[in-house]
Parts: structure tokens; sequence; C-alpha cells
């Protein structure tokens, strides 16, 4: 049988007559947490895109030489002060942010298999199912493996 839990008094816990707690009312009345996007113009959100693309990569490194792009110094200023990248005018770093920025505008883009997509009519998806003018031996599937008991054998 167990042993039930009884209450200890204040007394013996070393208490005294004092009522020390906690009051967790404020759990109950904190906002909700918001995952937090990271903004940025449209105009700044191209022109991040645009140094991704067409920089070119520092060996042994996570910054990007930006000299043969044509971009105003100060637009890479604005990105500074919005801390997007890192850098001096020549070669820079993204930060986070700007990592956010870019792998948002990447993964909205349109990919090369949805522009070349050709839509077939079902009749001829089906058709392109068919395995008789193929060549080549097949087994079909349902007797590759004798666990269902199938007698193969000619007899």
């Amino acid at each position: 049988m167990p042993v039930p839990i009884g209450r200890v008094p204040d007394n013996v816990r070393g208490l005294g007559s004092k009522n020390i707690g906690m009051d967790y009312s404020f759990l109950f009345n904190a906002p909700p947490i918001e995952k937090k996007t990271v903004t940025a113009s449209n105009k700044d959100a191209s022109l991040l895109l645009e140094i991704w693309s067409k920089g070119e990569r520092v060996e042994k490194s996570d910054s990007i030489k930006i000299a043969n792009i044509n971009v105003p110094s100060r637009d890479i200023m604005r990105l500074k002060t919005m801390g997007l990248i890192m850098g001096d005018t020549s070669e820079v770093k993204f930060t986070k942010r700007g990592k956010i920025v870019i792998t948002t505008m990447t993964l909205g883009e349109e990919s090369a298999f949805e522009k070349n997509k050709v839509e077939k009519p079902y009749s001829e998806i089906l058709a392109s199912l068919s395995k008789k003018t193929k060549p080549g031996y097949r087994i079909p599937k349902f007797a590759s493996n004798n666990n269902n008991h199938l007698n193969l054998r000619k007899s």
C-alpha cells in the first residue's frame, strides 16, 4: 500500500510564519511568442540577391568580392546600416539577417523545372506507363517475392 503524501507545515520547513510564494500569473498574461521575420525593402532584397549571385567568392572565407559588380557605395552603406551585410565596399560578408533575406528570395523564385514543365494529359501519362513496347525481360512484381505462395512453375 502506498504511503500518502502529507502536508509539511511552514514552521518545519524553516519558513516560519512567512508566506513566501511566487506569483505565476505573469505567465498567463504574457504576449504570445511571435516568429521574427526580417523585413527589407524590395530594392534592398534584390540588391542582396544580385551581390549573392554575381559576386566572386573568396576562398577559405565567407566573404564575397563585389568590386566587379556595379553597386553604388551608397547602397552598400545602406545595407550595412540595416544590418544585412558587413565589411567594406570591395569585400562583404552576409549577416544572419542578410542570409534570411537571400534564403527567402531564392526559395520564392520559380525553379528551372517548373519553367520547362510541359502539361501532359492523363491519357498520355497512362500510355507512357505501358511497358509493352519497351525491350527487356520483366518479372511481375507480385510474383518476384514468393511469400504470397503463388505456383510459378509450369505444370
